[in-house]
């Protein structure tokens, strides 16, 4: 219920050009409203709403950056156009932390002594615990990724990801991740860690041409994971929730460790580790 003298009938400019200068528009309002059928109701324009939750998520945004505030609440007045409802969609299921665990265990099993198992196990411990996307390992524009992109650095090390076109990335690598980057090498006759200068592709063809494409990345995760799905349904009698895995893809498998992570990240510590511009789509994608 704003001031009256704060709404307007119809939709002007805030500010106006006079000789070349941007002077106040005395006629601008804030709010809008437009006359319904019903003699003398009125109700606020689309426009105007939305312009209103912009306003509203942008400030709550900059508190959210600011360690002010942990969530944006703004995020959870979104409608449909304006409209006082919600479009409904499909409650989507993700991996759970054990489920994770075991889907990761079964595909150890399954990689010993097998150099394509252990880079199918690197991947998608990849996907999971550093949430990372198959086009950043696979080759682009003449650009491979290679394993000196893993940088120690203050003790920790880091991934570093800067393929044309794309924006720097700095991904943590995290120590749950660190025993399936040692394995990994291992199976490949590399030393436990990468070296400063080791210009050794991440990712190899199985006949030894450096680099894979984003859809050979996809392809192996998805061969993966239905073995992972046989191995765990023929120990698990009433396994069909497993079933999920058999559609699964490397983003289900990075959106389940977003939300797994999203449990012990702040929203702007979960959207800087993913590489997200919008701190209001991380809330609502992860959190809401």
């Amino acid at each position: 219920m704003p001031p009256s003298n704060w709404v307007g009938f119809s939709t002007t400019a805030r500010f106006a050009q006079v000789d070349g200068n941007s002077v106040f528009n005395e006629s601008w309002r804030p709010f809008n409203i437009r006359a319904s059928k019903d003699v003398g109701a009125r109700s606020p324009k689309v426009e105007t709403l939305r312009f209103i939750r912009s306003v509203c998520s942008s400030f709550y945004g900059f508190l959210c950056e600011e360690d002010v505030i942990a969530i944006n609440p703004a995020i959870s007045s979104r409608t449909f156009y304006g409209r006082g409802m919600r479009a409904t969609y499909p409650v989507e299921r993700y991996l759970t932390s054990e489920q994770l665990g075991q889907v990761l265990q079964a595909l150890e099993f399954h990689a010993l002594g097998d150099p394509a198992g252990e880079r199918a196990l690197f991947i998608i411990a990849a996907t999971t615990l550093m949430c990372l996307h198959a086009a950043d390992l696979a080759n682009a524009d003449n650009y491979c990724p290679c394993m000196n992109c893993f940088v120690l650095d203050d003790a920790r090390w880091w991934l570093i990801l800067e393929a044309p076109g794309r924006l720097l990335r700095k991904v943590e690598v995290t120590p749950e991740f660190l025993p399936y980057l040692r394995r990994y090498r291992k199976s490949r006759g590399l030393p436990p860690f990468p070296e400063q200068n080791e210009e050794i592709p991440i990712l190899e063809a199985s006949h030894g041409r450096p680099g894979l494409s984003v859809r050979q990345i996809r392809s192996i995760v998805k061969e993966a994971l239905m073995k992972a799905h046989a191995s765990i349904t023929s120990t698990d009698k009433g396994g069909e929730h497993w079933n999920i895995l058999l559609g699964g893809s490397m983003r289900f498998l990075k959106e389940s460790g977003a939300k797994i992570r999203a449990q012990s990240f702040r929203p702007a510590e979960l959207q800087k580790y993913l590489g997200i511009f919008s701190l209001a789509y991380t809330y609502g994608r992860y959190y809401g």
